[in-house]
């Protein structure tokens, strides 16, 4: 069904651009909580995030005509997603969706039954479900990898699937915020890529929202890493940037413009980063200077790796511009003088991992291995065994390759035997279970952190309470049924309902441990009913949850 306009307030607009005209995917104004191309802890950001006023169910409106060509359901990731595909070679993707049209929802329902699965992937055949511009496709949800309610969505060349930059279909966007600079770091920098925290860099803000740098004094090979956000005007959220250029002596040593990435940058993200201060300081400094074992779509200098050099009693200047989509500039203007400054001096304690080879450590009834290139760069790392648990040391180092661990179970009982995982332990000191293979008293893991690691065991079942219903009672007047899914440590694998006997479609919403059942899915006769859920964790403990209502339909 197409879009019917309700009310001049609402904005609705159709934009002339490169792709032709398109229609918005909600009737709201446009206001955006994430960016395209923007540093995620596991990935450059391949869409925009579109505000929906924190509300779930607005409808959700194809920006053009085309065939849905995938319509996928995951307890993580996108959630609920649709894939549409249109003649000016574009593929428009929405996400996180609280459900689809009627149309779609009857047909993945369908199939969902015929499979008796609530996780599903669909690819129909063209003209199956063909869409016109302005159609109801969906209604905004917070399914999946979602933190809270909205719309991913993104733009995708349909010959590379390579995703495309959203706002370049022209939205309106009111933005006339300037990015900002929260702070720059110095570091020195070797040939392999490897380098080291020299100093924080002074920066001034200008009256008008421009920065300077105080004079930087030092000299070396160096790279500079920076900490900045955007913001629109009417959202609060800290976005990413649309460029950004380093400039050094009035050359462009480092510089990009996020119309486009492809999936396979998200491989050299960590080198991007300063990893220590990203991952263990959650203190987002991007570099500025590119690791030699490093390839980015997106970057614009390829005859340059943002390493500078400063030669003592010499001056030198620098820039920095940030831009946001709307053409919004920041600039940062630098000044250095080569002094020759203190060297760093660090106690260095720990065992040199170069990373054009491979070692194994063998340490009591634990093995690990790394091999050739399990590190981008040579490390030093301290291994410890501390009451059976391997200590690897803060997770300072991005892992190019995973690494094995290994434990020698012989000494174990039947229980553990069965029931026993190696398990990475969190900061609580509780143990995350990682899937174990087990070949006789050795089992072993591929790990790709530095942290602790031990053996752990679970050996308690799922457990299933209801949460709008009790045993015996008449539920008539519900429309679903909630129930609440925990597991202590190795997290769910499986879970299968029946009423009656009959498989029934669960929707599990894993951010919040709960299960809901749709009441209308299926009709049964009046009067006593058998609800049966049977759950299994990942470490193969199974339990039942069995009670019985009463119903009319």
């Amino acid at each position: 069904m197409s879009r019917i306009i309700v009310s001049k307030l609402i904005l609705i607009f159709v934009s002339t651009n490169l792709f032709g005209q398109i229609s918005p995917p909600l009737e709201i104004p446009i206001n955006i909580s994430g960016t395209f191309g923007e540093l995620r802890n596991t990935h450059f950001h391949s869409g925009i995030d579109i505000k929906t006023k924190g509300k779930k169910g607005l409808s959700i409106y194809s920006i053009n005509s085309g065939d849905i060509i995938r319509i996928r359901i995951s307890k993580v990731g996108y959630g609920k997603s649709l894939y549409i595909k249109h003649q000016n070679g574009t593929i428009s993707v929405y996400a996180h969706l609280e459900k689809f049209s009627k149309k779609i929802e009857t047909h993945i329902k369908s199939l969902q039954y015929e499979k008796k699965t609530y996780e599903i992937e669909d690819f129909p055949k063209k003209g199956e479900f063909s869409i016109n511009k302005g159609d109801v496709i969906g209604y905004s949800g917070n399914s999946g990898s979602s933190s809270g309610p909205h719309l991913h969505f993104e733009l995708r060349d349909s010959n590379t699937n390579e995703p495309l930059n959203p706002l370049k279909l022209g939205f309106d966007l009111i933005d006339t915020i300037k990015p900002k600079i929260k702070s720059l770091k110095l570091y020195r920098v070797s040939n392999d890529g490897a380098f080291d925290f020299l100093k924080d860099i002074e920066i001034k803000k200008k009256i008008n929202g421009d920065y300077e740098s105080l004079p930087i004094k030092q000299s070396g090979r160096l790279g500079i890493g920076i900490n900045y956000y955007d913001k629109q005007n009417n959202s609060y959220n800290k976005n990413g940037i649309y460029s950004i250029e380093f400039c050094f002596e009035n050359k462009s040593l480092f510089n990009y413009k996020m119309d486009k990435i492809t999936f396979n940058d998200k491989k050299f993200l960590k080198l991007m980063v300063d990893y220590e201060n990203w991952y263990l300081n959650k203190n987002r400094i991007q570099k500025l200077f590119t690791h030699p074992n490093s390839k980015y779509s997106f970057l614009n200098t390829e005859d340059s790796n943002g390493v500078f050099t400063i030669i003592d009693n010499k001056k030198y200047s620098g820039n920095i511009k940030i831009e946001d989509f709307s053409g919004n500039k920041t600039n940062l203007n630098l000044s250095f003088e080569g002094i020759k400054n203190d060297s760093i001096n660090k106690i260095e304690k720990g065992t040199i991992i170069n990373s054009n080879y491979e070692y194994t450590f063998d340490l009591n009834s634990i093995s690990v291995n790394f091999s050739k290139q399990t590190f981008y760069n040579s490390v030093r790392l301290n291994l410890e065994i501390k009451n059976d648990t391997l200590d690897l040391g803060k997770n300072i180092y991005p892992i190019r390759n995973p690494f094995r661990i290994s434990f020698n179970v012989l000494n174990k009982d039947s229980l553990f035997m069965e029931k026993g995982f190696i398990a990475k332990i969190n900061k609580n000191n509780k143990p995350f279970y990682i899937e174990t293979k087990k070949e006789k008293f050795n089992w072993s893991i591929k790990a790709n952190e530095l942290s602790k690691y031990s053996l752990g065991i679970d050996t308690i079942a799922p457990v299933v309470k209801p949460i709008n219903f009790k045993k015996n009672q008449w539920i008539s007047k519900l429309e679903k049924l909630k129930l609440e899914v925990k597991d202590d440590i190795s997290g769910i694998k499986s879970i299968n309902g029946t009423i009656n006997g009959t498989w029934i479609l669960l929707e599990h919403d894993t951010k919040k441990n709960m299960l809901t059942y749709d009441l209308k899915d299926l009709k049964f006769k009046d009067g006593k009913h058998i609800l049966s859920i049977k759950s299994m964790d990942k470490n193969e403990n199974k339990s039942e949850f069995k009670t019985f209502f009463f119903k009319k339909y």
